[in-house]
């Protein structure tokens, strides 16, 4: 089999059909691709809108996950099924495009361990809003993951973007982290840091449908405790890199290496940052001292802190307060947010 399309899901029934017709729409073969479709405990029809599509082709398995643990351990359990020869991640409120099959073809004719093409986010009445800069890589030109996000740094860390060698992947076994939002940036830095052969496509193989209210741009206690557990994550990540230069146990120059650490650095650092400064758009001091409990749960503070490879870039002293003095940083905000709250009611 070539490709397995696998999809989590989480109360989608309004944009599951769009989703899966996208594929089946496409130029591949029955025999060609699966679909793995993974469902989080939804509590509307998604699973039964995928059951009328399951009755029709041969070719889609619905997987029903036992309990809500977020989207890292739904892709987990796809990849763990697979059978294709590569993997195609789709969320289930996007649709893939016809440039998908070209990468996928690319992927195969190169051998390459990830193949990224072109992408674009659209508004809820389907019109592009913005797309991804194009790449100055001619097609089918071979390069490592480092070398690519050297080029283009932010090129993607959603891995919506890529088609990856299930092989690759095995090789890699970094699974998705489970049970947390933002599972996906250090999966794909990961993978970009290990990819030896990589190429891209040109073409637009997929759209990511902007929707208001979706749980990764609401405001609320586990979002915000995320982006402080993605930080140390990419910090360890970083850390892992720096090691393997002091050891030259690089494949590419050590400067590229530095290079795409450097970036990886200043990701774990802004997460950091970002998670303390969106304190004051909780709703209520409940909501901090939940955030709190969260990422202690997870995560020791004082060692974040002490950690003054974090003081590289975004340090300042409310990130500090919140890491070492939670109690004071709790009495500040219990004056904030009512404050930026009414702000905001009279905008």
């Amino acid at each position: 089999m070539l490709v397995s399309f696998i999809i989590p899901s989480y109360n989608s029934a309004q944009t599951v059909s769009r989703c899966l017709d996208s594929i089946y729409a496409l130029s591949l073969k029955p025999q060609e691709f699966e679909i793995i479709f993974i469902d989080d405990c939804s509590t509307d029809d998604t699973c039964a809108i995928v059951e009328t599509y399951q009755s029709k082709f041969p070719n889609i398995t619905l997987y029903k996950q036992p309990k809500n643990n977020r989207q890292g351990a739904a892709r987990n359990r796809g990849v763990s099924v697979a059978l294709g020869e590569y993997i195609c991640f789709v969320d289930s409120d996007d649709v893939v495009t016809e440039g998908v099959v070209e990468a996928i073809q690319i992927a195969k004719n190169m051998q390459t361990d990830m193949t990224a093409y072109h992408y674009a986010f659209l508004n809820e009445s389907g019109v592009i809003t913005k797309e991804a800069d194009k790449l100055s890589f001619a097609d089918g030109q071979i390069f490592s993951g480092i070398e690519m996000q050297n080029k283009h740094p932010y090129w993607c860390s959603g891995p919506v973007a890529y088609i990856y060698n299930r092989a690759f992947i095995e090789r890699v076994n970094y699974p998705f982290v489970e049970g947390v939002l933002y599972e996906d940036s250090d999966y794909v830095a990961n993978h970009l840091y290990r990819a030896k052969r990589m190429t891209y496509s040109k073409e637009l193989g997929y759209k990511a449908y902007y929707r208001e209210g979706s749980t990764t741009r609401s405001i609320n206690y586990k979002n915000v405790a995320d982006y402080l557990l993605l930080g140390t994550r990419m910090m360890a990540l970083y850390e892992h890199i720096m090691y393997d230069v002091s050891c030259m146990m690089c494949d590419v120059s050590i400067e590229e290496v530095e290079r795409f650490a450097e970036e990886i650095l200043e990701g774990a650092c802004f997460n950091v940052e970002r998670s303390c400064r969106r304190l004051v758009k909780l709703s209520s001091i409940k909501d901090v001292r939940a955030y709190y409990e969260r990422v202690d749960s997870y995560v020791d503070r004082y060692t974040i802190s002490s950690n003054k490879k974090y003081h590289a870039y975004y340090w300042n002293l409310w990130t500090a307060l919140c890491l070492k003095h939670k109690k004071i940083a709790i009495g500040i905000l219990a004056i904030l947010i009512p404050v930026y709250k009414g702000i905001n009611c009279k905008v």
